[in-house]
């Protein structure tokens, strides 16, 4: 069979990754902050963590739960929530999955639209604060 007509996705390089994770600790040292920032792959297959120090140590499940959700979901784990939350079904079978935190620090890494990876953080003072420095690890990372 040629190899054209297999079925493939985009990945999250080595190169993107150090990116992101060096964008999100930049992001996180301007706002005094100390987080753990994990990337994954386009499967949630851990690709990079980094532990600030002074990072609490409950945050590195947090950071890998929260990247490894946007990617299996293909979108930021808090807004898929949101979406969710008038179902208490649809909240109780993705709450009792393990290793998928559905709160915000979790982005998807987007190539040509498809999911290459996700980038999740953890260790700041409230999930926003998450949020707002994996956003900026994305727009880091890209420009």
């Amino acid at each position: 069979m040629p190899t054209s007509t297999w079925a493939t996705r985009p990945t999250l390089s080595l190169e993107l990754s150090r990116r992101l994770v060096d964008a999100a600790v930049a992001a996180a040292e301007a706002g005094g902050l100390r987080v753990t920032v994990v990337t994954v792959d386009e499967s949630g297959v851990l690709r990079e963590v980094r532990r600030m120090d002074g990072a609490p140590l409950v945050s590195l499940q947090t950071a890998m739960s929260k990247a490894y959700a946007a990617a299996a979901i293909g979108m930021p784990p808090d807004d898929f929530f949101a979406a969710i939350e008038p179902d208490p079904a649809a909240v109780a079978s993705f709450a009792n999955r393990p290793g998928l935190a559905l709160i915000a620090g979790g982005l998807p890494v987007l190539a040509d639209g498809q999911v290459a990876g996700a980038i999740g953080i953890a260790g700041a003072m409230t999930a926003a604060q998450d949020r707002a420095i994996a956003e900026a690890a994305l727009a880091g990372a890209a420009g």
